[in-house]
């Protein structure tokens, strides 16, 4: 390695990659989805299926007062439309929040040190790599988790440094990182659960085989 590669090396302020984002609609609806799908997915399947079955009381009680009726229906219709079009609800309150800067415009730079963010000219450290916990992707974007409670949304077609092919192996490399692919479309949800279901089988089956070695050097 020579002088210049060396310098490069142990320059902390370094730019491998460099992502620019905006907070506008579609990075904070893409931001939504996320949480929706990785904290809360079952919350719209469950909230539809309750306002169903609510606004069937009626068909299934017999001579139930008007009242009831009117309440399931209701309550069901509203636990329904709540299901459907809770995102845009999140997105509402998110725009309602004055913490929330909408249309912020943000740029991070991943170094050899750590990570970096300027916004509004003023550049903040995010932290050092060993402070990233977990790496998300999915087909359109890189999601970081830091810190316990920051997550940096970083769609692929936002890398103005370096290339969005190879940021995956990266990060995971620098930081050490749980990684989780979570894909969006059908087709690769259908994928990852048939991957996810055998590699369960595969374990489930080292680990009856494993009790089997065990018992058997017991007798």
């Amino acid at each position: 390695m020579d002088n210049q590669q060396i310098q490069e090396t142990a320059d902390p302020r370094r730019n491998y990659y460099r992502v620019h984002v905006r907070r506008d609609t579609s990075l904070m609806m893409t931001f939504i989805k996320f949480q929706n799908r990785v904290s809360h997915p079952r919350v719209t399947f469950n909230l539809v299926v309750t306002g169903i079955l609510l606004a069937l009381v009626p068909t299934l009680v017999e001579n139930l007062a008007m009242p009831g009726v009117i309440v399931s229906y209701g309550v069901g219709a509203l636990l329904i439309l709540t299901g459907l079009f809770r995102q845009y609800l999140t997105l509402s309150m998110m725009r309602n929040n004055p913490e929330v800067k909408e249309n912020e415009e943000i740029t991070y730079y991943f170094g050899n040190a750590g990570i970096r963010a300027v916004r509004d000219g003023q550049e903040k450290n995010m932290g050092f790599y060993k402070a990233v916990y977990r790496v998300w992707e999915d087909e359109k974007t890189f999601y970081v988790g830091m810190n316990e409670d920051d997550l940096l949304i970083l769609p692929k077609d936002h890398f103005e440094e370096g290339s969005a092919e190879d940021f995956r192996e990266f990060l995971v490399d620098k930081s050490g990182a749980d990684y989780r692919w979570k894909p969006l479309g059908l087709v690769n949800r259908w994928k990852d659960f048939l991957t996810q279901t055998k590699n369960r089988i595969t374990y489930l089956q080292m680990e009856a085989r494993e009790r089997d070695r065990n018992q058997k050097g017991k007798k």
